[in-house]
């Protein structure tokens, strides 16, 4: 199974290099949401999803493509495949004129018989976010309500962003499976186990700390006991007199398992909206 989702990915991104992005089109869900650096907003159907890739026909065209570390995490009819990508443009001698080196996440679901891919989430490796980027606000007239599976995941999130957001990032890692893969904004790589995490989380204890979080649109695609949340997120800092000083604009795709009757987080990817290489 995780040759043959690997393989798809790797027929669909020779398409891609060359100049045809509808190997991916062809490969997505009808229910698609898809996310990369360019986007202020994640696409969210097959339908939008086409016609933003028919804009990119022709247009891309590289050389060297290295799929680097794939994992594939499979929970009944959903898998989970993970990895760093580098594309390369090479002189006609073969030398490097530039490269470029991606985290990716794609999530497939089998329907009827054939793996589909539901989420789609691109982002530089070490990137920052713009000077300036303007995204459209949701303002809802009353206070929203979720319901179900993703009322229990936003719980989740909350509590463990109330914590992180003063200091304390082990809300978050208590919430982790033991082989969670992981990706964020500084990561030089795809960060594997939750060992790993806690080292680095270390790193980061007392020293994250913003006023306000805002989760916008959280979306999600259920697969038996595998769920997919993603939302935008805005972390921001006030001035002493409430105004706000200024805020950071994040991506976020949590891949939960239901294990034993709790859920845990398999897979995290946080980049920032726009984000830009440094």
């Amino acid at each position: 199974m995780s040759e043959n989702i690997l393989s798809l990915e790797q027929a669909a991104m020779e398409r891609w290099r060359n100049g045809d992005p509808f190997g991916f089109v062809e490969l997505s869900a009808d229910d698609i949401l898809y996310v990369d650096p360019g986007l202020i907003k994640p696409i969210m159907s097959l339908g939008e999803y086409r016609t933003a890739m028919a804009g990119a026909v022709g247009k891309i065209h590289y050389q060297g493509s290295e799929f680097i570390d794939p994992k594939v995490v499979q929970v009944g009819d959903a898998a989970v495949l993970t990895y760093n990508y580098r594309s390369s443009e090479l002189s006609s001698e073969g030398s490097i004129i530039s490269q470029t080196p991606w985290n990716a996440t794609e999530v497939y679901f089998r329907r009827s018989g054939e793996w589909k891919i539901v989420h789609t989430h691109w982002s530089f490796i070490h990137h920052r976010v713009p000077a300036t980027v303007e995204i459209p606000l949701p303002i809802p007239s009353t206070q929203v309500v979720y319901e179900g599976v993703l009322a229990e995941l936003m719980q989740l999130e909350s509590a463990a962003m109330q914590r992180w957001r003063k200091g304390d990032p082990w809300g978050f890692v208590e919430l982790y499976a033991p082989g969670i893969t992981y990706f964020d904004t500084g990561t030089p790589q795809r960060m594997d186990g939750v060992e790993a995490l806690k080292v680095e989380y270390k790193q980061r204890e007392g020293k994250i700390f913003y006023d306000v979080m805002e989760f916008l649109e959280p979306h999600l695609a259920i697969s038996g006991d595998l769920a997919v949340l993603f939302y935008r997120f805005l972390s921001t800092w006030l001035n002493p007199d409430g105004s706000i000083s200024h805020r950071t604009p994040w991506n976020s795709t949590v891949v939960y398992q239901r294990m034993a009757g709790s859920w845990k987080i398999i897979h995290n990817h946080w980049s920032h909206i726009r984000g830009e290489r440094y």
